[in-house]
């Protein structure tokens, strides 16, 4: 593993339901009849430029409650405002909020104790980051500096702060990480050890008493922060960074989900809020089958799980470089893992596909004393490390993208990098937009570079066929990159509406372009048309040729080559309906 699950790494109610069906492809507008399922193009070459960012809603410093009915899934790191000078500020100053949905906040500790707690101790937790540190004005949400007096300091006033400012926004707590799992085996033992640690964890994080230190925190001082708890238990009955497990743990994990699953159940029904479940979920079999990954049990209380889709390959073999993060399997390379498997793995076992994100990586592994650097599983000298895409984007090189395994990687002298970059994570929100899961997630937001991962991911969410947080009986959402006439009707925010005239980039219930029709289902129902050839970003289309891209038709209104879909407002593209 690489410093993905340790705590120092180098709108109301769930957007989601529990057991919602998949999106039946049924829309309420008119649509180009194609001739062909989309298909993965079938080249492989350097990368290309990434794609052009999909015109966005009006520029404004909240995040959406869904992304066109996909959820958008970060972590932040707690000492990350440290270690890597990103703060929860830089959410809003680089609109990664804008392409998210949920914020996972990493780590919560099981302590020695077998209770949640922020214990002022090493090793135990990290008081300081947490709620103690005074964080400046120049590194605060909204540019008001800390001050002494305050009880609530910190991450946690940052994401207070950052609620006020972004409602729609679910901020969790995530319990565990590669290095703070060491006592879940222990405090899940027992009915008794069960329900002591849900009780602490719920009185610690959703209640908000916080321990006193140095002056800061108090009785209900952190209330109304965290919206839910995501369990990061690396891992029942396998282990991970140590071997404290059992036997038990699988009974004893699902046991603890249903525990949690209850309680955030009944203490939403006093405080009259929805509190989230959801759980970070291996990407291998064996953990997976082990620890009761695969239980219907788990399905049954989670809201989601968000699936690793990374570590693939790494340091453990030193002298071979490989696909960290590969959408599809390359052959028989690395037992044939990769991210569609993973996924699928999930829904195999009975998980709803709109209960499963996809685990995206901010990150990459290296190798060095690597010969030819034009194609993976090539033999290396060493293993360099990890570094951020932030680093990575500026280590110049070449950069590869291959579209037949969903993979992106880079070559600088004799170094060898692999990691996502937009035209990967573009593959891969497309991937999970024509799959019908529920998302992405990432590990994690500070490595990002001003968001241009997270805007890939949302850029191409946006354009694609609605997911499955979109209601059923909804029209054809609205693309801010259409072209709209007299009585085409759209969805936009649960509302339907007919376009007046000529239109293109005005919004829906901010235009006298757009009539309000009604809430969604008041429109007729109209069949999906089936997917015109897949886009190919080497042929050359003409005026009123139709592809298709991600679950949506569109129409060329000019001769163009190389332009994405869906990826430029004032573009060569119209979308002109869903497909299927």
């Amino acid at each position: 593993m690489t410093d993905r699950s340790t705590p120092s790494a180098a709108a109301p109610g769930r957007s989601f339901a529990r057991t919602s069906p998949r999106r039946s492809r049924v829309v309420t507008a008119s649509a180009v009849v194609g001739a062909l399922a989309l298909t993965a193009a079938t080249f492989a070459s350097p990368a290309a430029a990434a794609p052009q960012p999909t015109a966005k809603p009006a520029a404004s410093v909240a995040g959406p409650s869904d992304i066109n009915g996909f959820r958008s899934v970060g972590y932040v790191m707690a000492d990350s405002r440290v270690t890597r000078d990103f703060h929860v500020a830089d959410l809003v100053r680089t609109g990664a909020i804008e392409d998210l949905t949920h914020i996972n906040y990493a780590f919560g500790n099981v302590t020695t104790d077998l209770v949640c707690d922020i214990a002022d101790v090493p090793g135990e937790g990290d008081p300081l980051n947490d709620f103690v540190a005074e964080v400046p004005a120049a590194d605060s949400v909204d540019g008001k500096a800390d001050k002494p007096n305050q009880k609530l300091a910190g991450n946690f006033n940052q994401l207070k702060k950052l609620k006020a400012v972004s409602p729609e926004t679910k901020i969790l707590v995530s319990l565990g990480g590669w290095t703070w799992s060491d006592n879940f085996s222990e405090a899940a033992s027992t009915a008794e050890g069960r329900t002591r640690l849900v009780d602490s964890c719920l009185d610690l994080y959703i209640d908000g008493n916080l321990p006193v230190v140095d002056g800061k925190g108090g009785p209900g001082v952190a209330a109304g922060i965290f919206d839910g708890i995501d369990i990061d238990w690396e891992w029942p009955v396998t282990g991970g960074e140590t071997a404290n497990v059992r036997p038990e743990d699988k009974e004893n994990f699902l046991l603890l989900m249903e525990e949690f699953r209850a309680e955030l159940d009944a203490r939403g029904a006093t405080t009259g809020q929805d509190y989230l479940l959801t759980a970070f979920a291996p990407a291998g079999g064996w953990n997976a089958g082990q620890g009761g990954w695969l239980d219907p049990r788990l399905f049954a209380v989670v809201d989601f799980l968000n699936v690793q889709g990374y570590d693939f390959h790494g340091g453990w073999v030193p002298n071979k470089t490989g696909h960290q993060g590969n959408l599809h399997p390359d052959g028989a390379e690395n037992w044939g893992l990769g991210l569609d498997g993973a996924l699928g793995m999930y829904v195999k076992a009975g998980a709803d596909p709109s209960q499963i994100n996809a685990g995206l990586a901010a990150y990459g592994h290296g190798w060095y004393g690597v010969k030819d650097g034009t194609k993976g599983w090539q033999p290396a000298a060493g293993y360099v490390g990890t570094k951020t895409y932030a680093e990575l984007r500026s280590f110049g090189g070449k950069k590869f993208f291959d579209p037949k395994i969903g993979a992106s990687w880079l070559y600088n002298g004799d170094q060898w990098w692999s990691y996502d970059d937009p035209a990967s994570v573009t593959a891969k929100a497309e991937f999970v937009a024509t799959q019908g899961y529920g998302g992405a997630m990432w590990w994690d937001l500070s490595g990002d570079y001003r968001n241009e991962l997270g805007d890939a991911l949302g850029s191409t969410l946006r354009a694609a066929t609605p997911g499955p947080g979109v209601a059923e009986e909804c029209a054809v959402p609205w693309y801010g990159t259409g072209v709209y006439t007299g009585g085409e009707v759209v969805s936009h925010e649960g509302t339907e509406y007919k376009a007046q005239w000529w239109t293109r980039n005005q919004e829906p219930g901010a235009s006298n372009a757009w009539k309000k029709i009604g809430p969604c289902g008041t429109a007729p129902e109209v069949e999906a048309a089936v997917c015109a050839p897949a886009w190919s970003r080497e042929a050359v289309y003409t005026g009123g040729q139709t592809v298709s891209r991600a679950g949506v038709n569109y129409t060329a209104q000019w001769w163009t080559k190389g332009e994405l879909p869906g990826s430029v407002t004032w573009g060569s593209w119209d979308p002109v309906g869903l497909c299927a």
